[in-house]
């Protein structure tokens, strides 16, 4: 079957292509009043090459920015329960219609009859250097279900060029599971109150506000309090990167530091990017456990939202670049 095609919009300090898979935004690319161009985001080193054209659902296409309804694995069994069968959601491993109406990107997609959600609807738009986004959730059943957002950036290859700043307030959570054989430094099931003092395996901390890291790893980590934004520093490049979102929606941020830590195909120890993934969610568990006991439920982070039947849930968020 020959693949829908993406579709992109132009503008006079950029332009942004929508890919049908998962609504996937990739790539971008941003202009400063200086004429510098500047393209903030990930696209995994398979995409559109033979090594990724066995891939399946997102993994497929794994590039920029998308929703995930629900946020999560589907493989993550902590204590049953219903849990959507794709990874990160059904929108994240199907294609959405699309179009560009009134000068933004729009796609909508439809989920199985059987799913609590009945459809999602998205609309990206741009303001300058910049992107807003709104993301409309409409539900066919009352359900609580973790919601996530997955911008994925690039990051230079200079370790510690990267300066990562978190609004929020706290606890940081490390990944309960230890992702073997992926290399992780950290302790699993920690909980730290600064991102720049994270405990080590090897005893110790590590500071992961400088990125990348030296060496190779792969760290998830969870940082509650969120006060919706988040700020990359390019101390290479001077230029600043910023996500904005609604935290009342999305109270807590999880961090996917993909720093060369996954050797297997189609990873091959080359992908180094930066997920900042506003969320309710217990990490990356699935709909089960976020619905259930965690350490950050018990510490009182919001873990999945409380969706009803015929009421559209929606969240607006944007992303921008300037100079620093």
């Amino acid at each position: 079957m020959t693949p829908a095609p993406a579709i992109r919009l132009d503008w006079s300090a950029g332009s942004a292509t929508l890919q049908p898979l998962g609504a996937m935004l990739g790539p971008v690319r941003f202009t400063l009043p200086d004429g510098t161009d500047v393209r903030p985001f990930h696209t995994a080193p398979w995409v559109e090459r033979p090594d990724g054209d066995a891939q399946e659902g997102l993994m497929h296409g794994l590039r920029g920015e998308w929703p995930c309804v629900p946020f999560g694995a589907a493989e993550a069994d902590r204590g049953g329960g219903w849990e959507d069968p794709f990874p990160h959601g059904f929108g994240s491993n199907h294609d959405w219609d699309m179009r560009i109406d009134d000068g933004s990107l729009v796609a909508a997609i439809v989920y199985p009859p059987d799913h609590p959600v009945e459809r999602l609807q998205r609309r990206v738009t741009p303001n300058g250097a910049g992107l807003d986004f709104e993301l409309t959730v409409h539900p066919r059943a009352d359900a609580a279900l973790p919601i996530g957002l997955h911008p994925v950036f690039a990051l230079p290859e200079r370790p510690g060029a990267m300066e990562l700043a978190v609004d929020a307030a706290g606890p940081v959570f490390t990944h309960p599971d230890d992702p073997q054989p992926d290399p992780c430094p950290l302790v699993p099931g920690a909980v730290a109150d600064d991102l720049r003092r994270m405990p080590l395996r090897a005893g110790g901390t590590l500071d992961l506000t400088r990125l990348p890291l030296a060496g190779r790893s792969e760290s998830r980590v969870l940082v509650g309090g969120a006060r919706g934004r988040v700020d990359l520093a390019n101390r290479e490049t001077g230029i600043r990167t910023t996500l904005r979102w609604d935290a009342a929606k999305l109270p807590a941020v999880m961090l996917w530091i993909s720093n060369r830590g996954r050797a297997h195909a189609p990873w091959n120890g080359r992908h180094l990017a930066l997920g900042v993934e506003p969320v309710a969610a217990a990490f990356d568990l699935g709909t089960a456990a976020s619905r259930g006991e965690s350490e950050p439920a018990r510490r009182g982070v919001p873990t999945a939202v409380a969706l009803r039947a015929g009421e559209p849930w929606r969240i607006g968020y944007s992303v921008g670049v300037e100079r620093i």
